[in-house]
């Protein structure tokens, strides 16, 4: 066979034949011979053939698949036929766009430029991630119908089973706009966008306003800049469930956007208003203008006053007030409402003063002074740990309330504030029961701030728990705690409701404390404000001795009480029991105690008929302190006995224990080995930064 020069043919169906010199083994190399091929070059070849077989098997084995898939991927792709003409049809007007052949004409020239393919590429993947982005997040938005609130009760009652305060969540029913008050809508308007009724436009500028208000974290109250509020705080508030200042994800932003602008596109204002009373919360478990009416007032929402629809709006605003806890501050946001009712023209200035008269007397249905004291809250707070995981459909707790003593309490510590002038006076008080137990709390019309202690009386106030008719927990008797142990509870709890309010005066908080038993019950009373108002610590012990005159009028007399014992048991009382034998030499001397009018010497010492008397448990002060000590006491008698040492007394002024006096006020130091009761009014004075722990 004859080949043409300068090729080479190889006869495919016979090996290529084996050269002489590997058959006889390796040659001599002559001069002149060419060189031969490296061992490296070898080794590349055979790598390249081993590659090739393996791409030749990866081949046949894509083939087999192909034709064994072909049935499914035709039966998968005949809705795309379908499509396809659209398709085609779409992307041709798409292409044929001038700012589509702008963007091509863009893209190829940067296809062009060095790394320009790279960066292209790396475009075209980020804008199909954002795409897929996007479609989840359309996938998965919120039902327009909003969250659906479980429905449950919670019963907080008295002593004697009466309901005090009822908590839980509720859902009304879906209201169209004519089957709300006028009022009603106005003043929602108000409270949640005065610029709600202004013309909007969908246009550029307003998608790009809406989508700028989505990504910033709060809803802008001024005047429209293109983006409707009202829309936008039903859509995050409502809808996604976010509260104001809670962080957000950049999908919850992205959907937030999505649902501003569908709700713009395709719903009308009233449809949108419509939609926002029905969705709102106007309290904690509150949800929708029908429920809120129902339950604070009794009412249709058709039938709802000026008044009580600036309540409403108010609450809208704050939803996480509680309305019979928080009136004071409930009613502020209802009078800020009127303030904007008349900047729009919906009220005149007779008729915004009318509503805020009856705004001053209104209070929402169950509201009384347990529920203002906010004492239920804490008990509620206190028991969820034993309610268990998820939410009660119906759940009852009962307490050591007493609802006749704590109207007692509430009528004391009004005519007390009033008899201060009110202003900037505070006064309030505690009652704890034989057994530890919360029997009236009130705070001078402010709730009971939830720190540990109060936290602790709650607790303790609980007497049976019960779930969906099942008992959880139940302590409906309980023994008498310790005179020293319960008296420690009331001052620490005390102090926590004499602490003044947040940037508030300290010296207000240090004006008188006292605390004193009537008959089984422990009273601890406090007022603060300024001497003039107070009488300089004559305020607390006369809030005292006025609530114990109602609390002896109200109640049989302890004598009446021991006799009415003696019969429904069947013994007489007995008088005091012999003292035991002694040994001879062993005695007891009596204890001379010291009576009268002390004078100051510091906050540990005073001089008591002539005689230097130091207070047991404290290392006094001079100064600023010892003169406010000298005007506590303010020529009233003292009783000291002594308590071990040949100078240390343990005096008292009235019912109270001086070394407690001091401590508590922050006028001394605790001494080294104090008892547990002084060294805790020294732990309640360091909390509060009273006296010399300021």
């Amino acid at each position: 066979m004859t080949t043409q020069p300068g090729r080479d043919w190889l006869d495919l169906a016979s090996p290529p034949p084996v050269p002489r010199e590997a058959q006889s083994g390796p040659r001599e190399v002559k001069p002149g011979d060419p060189p031969a091929p490296p061992r490296l070059s070898a080794g590349r070849t055979l790598a390249a053939e081993r590659v090739a077989l393996l791409r030749a098997g990866a081949a046949r084995a894509g083939i087999a698949a192909a034709g064994r898939l072909q049935p499914v991927l035709s039966a998968a792709a005949a809705p795309l036929r379908r499509l396809s003409p659209a398709w085609e049809r779409a992307t041709g007007r798409l292409g044929a766009h001038p700012l589509a052949i702008r963007a091509g004409d863009a893209a190829q020239r940067a296809g062009a430029l060095p790394w320009g393919r790279a960066v292209l590429l790396a475009a075209l993947g980020a804008l199909g991630l954002g795409s897929l982005f996007l479609v989840w997040c359309a996938a998965t938005l919120p039902p327009l119908a909003g969250p659906q609130t479980p429905v449950s009760t919670l019963t907080v009652q008295a002593e004697d089973g009466t309901p005090v305060a009822r908590r839980g969540g509720v859902q009304g029913h879906a209201l169209a706009l004519d089957a709300v008050a006028p009022v009603m809508r106005q003043a929602f308007v108000a409270a949640q966008d005065p610029w709600f009724e202004d013309r909007y436009r969908l246009d550029v500028s307003g998608i790009a306003a809406v989508i700028n208000q989505a990504f910033r974290d709060t809803i802008s109250d001024g005047p429209r800049a293109g983006s409707p509020r009202l829309t936008q705080r039903l859509v995050r508030r409502d809808l996604i469930g976010a509260g104001p200042g809670e962080p957000r994800s950049l999908a919850d932003r992205v959907r937030e956007a999505m649902l501003v602008l569908w709700l713009q596109a395709r719903e009308d204002r009233p449809r949108i208003l419509a939609r926002a009373l029905n969705l709102t919360r106007f309290g904690p478990g509150l949800t929708g203008i029908d429920a809120a009416a129902r339950a604070l007032f009794g009412k249709e929402a058709a039938s709802l006053g000026t008044a009580e629809a600036a309540v409403l709006a108010g609450l809208s605003r704050a939803p996480d007030l509680q309305p019979d806890r928080d009136v004071l501050a409930v009613r502020g946001l209802g009078r800020d409402v009127l303030d904007e009712m008349m900047m729009m023209g919906r009220l005149t200035a007779g008729q915004a003063a009318e509503a805020g008269r009856a705004l001053d007397g209104l209070s929402p249905l169950g509201t009384t002074p347990v529920t203002r004291s906010g004492f239920p809250d804490l008990v509620l707070a206190e028991a969820a740990g034993r309610l268990g995981p998820g939410t009660p459909r119906e759940a009852v707790l009962r307490t050591t309330l007493d609802r006749a003593v704590q109207t007692l309490a509430e009528k004391a510590v009004e005519r007390r504030l009033d008899a201060a002038g009110r202003g900037s006076a505070r006064a309030g008080l505690l009652i704890l029961g034989p057994d530890g137990g919360v029997q009236a709390v009130i705070a001078g019309g402010a709730p009971l701030a939830d720190t540990p202690e109060a936290r602790r009386a709650a607790s303790a106030s609980l007497r049976h728990l019960g779930r969906d008719g099942r008992p959880v927990y139940d302590r409906l008797v309980a023994g008498a705690m310790p005179a020293a142990e319960r008296r420690t509870a009331l001052l620490t709890l005390l102090s926590g409701l004499a602490r003044p309010p947040a940037g508030g005066d300290d010296e207000a908080g240090r004006d008188g404390l006292f605390v004193g038993p009537v008959g089984d019950l422990l009273i601890g009373t406090y007022v603060s404000g300024g001497a003039a108002e107070t009488g300089a610590g004559d305020g607390p012990e006369a809030l005292f001795q006025d609530l114990a005159a109602g609390i002896a009028k109200a109640r049989p007399a302890p004598v009446a009480e021991a006799r009415e014992t003696a019969r429904e048991t069947g013994s007489t009382p007995r008088a005091a029991s012999r003292p035991a034998w002694q040994n001879p030499g062993e005695r007891p001397t009596a204890s001379p105690a010291l009576r009268g009018v002390p004078r100051v010497i510091d906050t540990g010492r005073l001089r008591l008929d002539g005689q230097a008397v130091r207070l047991a448990g404290v290392e006094g002060q001079g100064g600023a302190l010892a003169r406010e000590f000298r005007q506590y006491l303010r020529r009233r008698e003292v009783t000291c006995q002594p308590a071990g040492g040949a100078d240390l007394y343990r005096c008292r002024a009235g019912d109270q224990d001086l070394s407690e006096v001091v401590l508590f006020n922050g006028a001394g130091r605790a001494a080294p080995g104090a008892p547990p009761e002084l060294q805790a009014a020294e732990a309640n004075a360091k909390a509060r930064k009273a006296g010399m722990w300021q």
